[in-house]
């Protein structure tokens, strides 16, 4: 299969926004925890550049945990946070429409945080919890469902597959067709 996704970069290799991005991450854990910071975040550069975007993320997330072991402040934590918004949205800016998918993925990511936050605020933490993980479920069937399209693997709607509409066929037997006449 030849087919290519136009919003995957071409190039390999990283590029100054990536770059950028995993220096900012390691100064806001240097801010966050010190010392300890300073290590954890030139840790999670270390494995977003050997391992990937993703890996970076989780090996951060639980450094960040490790580091400061009495607690966080919120502003901290959202100080981190921007940091590995910016870690994960480096990369988009190499594509062809950069600008509309990181608008995307921001307002993605706000919509799902702001919608935790009211739940987290009038129901049980429980509540709160099986309500993100729904709207990740489906958010991720749907990311799903558009790497399929825009792959080619399936049609753009579910009528692609579906049985024509101006159907020619008989709806007799054909086994009693013959003996009729």
């Amino acid at each position: 299969m030849s087919t290519r996704v136009d919003a995957v970069s071409a190039e390999t290799g990283y590029a100054w926004p990536t770059i950028v991005a995993f220096v900012g991450l390691v100064a806001a854990f240097t801010i966050v925890a010190g010392p300890i910071g300073l290590l954890a975040g030139l840790v999670t550069a270390l494995a977003g550049y050997a391992l990937g975007t993703p890996y970076a993320l989780a090996v951060g997330h639980i450094l960040l945990v490790v580091a400061t072991p009495e607690g966080i402040a919120p502003l901290s934590i959202a100080l981190v946070e921007v940091a590995f918004v910016a870690v994960l949205l480096a990369p988009l800016l190499r594509t062809a429409s950069s600008g509309r998918t990181v608008f995307v993925a921001v307002t993605s990511a706000l919509a799902l945080a702001g919608t935790a936050r009211l739940v987290t605020r009038s129901q049980p933490t429980w509540l709160a919890a099986t309500t993100v993980l729904v709207l990740l479920a489906v958010a991720s069937y749907g990311l799903h469902r558009l790497a399929l399209v825009r792959l080619g693997l399936v049609p753009a709607s579910d009528d692609g597959d579906a049985l024509p509409t101006d159907r020619t066929e008989s709806t007799s037997d054909p086994a009693t067709e013959s003996t009729e006449t």
